[in-house]
């Protein structure tokens, strides 16, 4: 097996764009099958059709939730939460209320994240934490108060937003802060060069919109 090949395994391939059609999910899940990724990241709204289409492959159906901004209410959050995993979502990302954090009210930003553990049962949640968007002083709570709250990993950037782009730099700080969740890496990673050297800083999972280009060996254009 080639080292790019050995890339597909931590690759989500993402489409979240809000002008997304049905057929373009539809290639998303197909190029997610023929190049073995780990999953597919899509808006809620296309969680059963890709259920369907992956049928009978081991590509995870993967689904972005409270998505781009975090500030809806928690109980909101939480009732949307239930409904992906009804939906059939294998993995949940969720935005963070990062604002509850800057403005200092650590218990309130755990026990938002805590409340929809609790509500995902056993679905797998990734936090997407947008660093980019807060002081660095403030990294290591946000990445250890989502740890705490039982996250099964600590997201840098959602891609979209404020977040910024994944950096050696900060998926290596990220992976020295945790002791038990998993780091994923999202945010401008393009090509081979850009996953492996984000896999090598402790990333295990990466979120990207090129994975075809990545598995061909070219730069993929701009996206998530």
């Amino acid at each position: 097996m080639s080292d790019v090949s050995r890339l597909a395994a931590h690759i989500q391939h993402t489409n979240v764009s809000p002008a997304t059609t049905r057929d373009e999910i539809a290639g998303l899940c197909d190029e997610a099958a023929a190049f073995g990724f780990n999953g597919v990241m899509v808006q809620p709204c296309w969680i059963s059709l890709c259920r369907a289409r992956l049928a009978g492959t081991n590509v995870r159906v993967c689904s972005a939730m409270a998505y781009p901004l975090g500030g809806s209410l928690t109980r909101s959050k939480v009732a949307e939460m239930r409904d992906l995993v009804s939906e059939g979502a294998q993995e949940v990302d969720f935005m963070a209320n990062i604002g509850f954090l800057a403005s200092g009210d650590v218990n309130a930003f755990h026990d938002e994240i805590a409340a929809l553990v609790d509500a995902a049962g056993a679905v797998p949640l990734k936090i997407m934490l947008e660093l980019g968007a807060m002081p660095d002083d403030l990294w290591q709570t946000a990445i250890g108060q989502a740890e705490k709250a039982g996250v099964a990993y600590v997201k840098n950037s959602s891609g979209w937003g404020l977040g910024g782009k994944a950096s050696v730099e900060t998926i290596g700080f990220m992976k020295r802060c945790v002791t038990r969740a998993k780091v994923k890496a999202s945010g401008g990673i393009r090509s081979a060069e850009d996953a492996d050297a984000i896999l090598k800083a402790g990333a295990e999972l990466i979120g990207t919109s090129a994975g075809p280009a990545i598995m061909e060996g070219r730069v993929g254009a701009g996206g998530y």
